[in-house]
């Protein structure tokens, strides 16, 4: 019968300890989103974008806006934590991860509102505006949006 080593884990150790690490990643990338959203949304709130989201799902009120943009925020956000932790960029610190975030901003800004928001708009028959749509504003706030969800998720995994 074979011993265990000082080095091997005890069974059901390891698993704990990654249980733990999983855990912190999801909830870190799910309170980074919202956070995001949150600060994104402020603009959208103030832009008068929040109905026209609403209407991407037959809605009209800023609420139902807000509420889609939430949910668009934390989706995207588990998006962006389940491809850092298949990096070298998963034990990053604050930093780099934050730069991430920002940059992983800046794609969602060009794949999502520049280019899918306008064709789900126009396939509901919808005034949509020329694809790419490269706004300004929507580039501000999605960098925004990935600059607190990096910085979220990075304090969140750590702690």
């Amino acid at each position: 019968m074979a011993s265990r080593t000082q080095t091997e884990p005890i069974v059901g150790e390891e698993t704990a300890e990654q249980e733990i690490v999983v855990e912190r990643t999801w909830t870190g990338a799910a309170l980074g989103g919202l956070a995001g959203g949150l600060v994104f949304g402020v603009l959208l709130q103030t832009l008068g974008t929040m109905p026209v989201i609403a209407s991407l799902y037959g809605m009209e009120s800023a609420l139902a806006g807000w509420m889609a943009h939430l949910f668009h925020s934390v989706v995207f956000a588990l998006v962006f934590a389940a491809a850092v932790v298949r990096t070298d960029y998963r034990d990053a610190g604050l930093g780099p991860i934050t730069a991430l975030g920002a940059g992983y901003g800046v794609a969602l800004w060009f794949v999502a509102a520049a280019v899918v928001m306008p064709l789900w708009m126009g396939a509901l028959g919808m005034d949509a505006p020329a694809i790419p749509n490269l706004d300004a504003n929507s580039l501000v706030g999605h960098v925004l949006y990935g600059a607190v969800l990096g910085a979220v998720f990075a304090v969140a995994r750590r702690r």
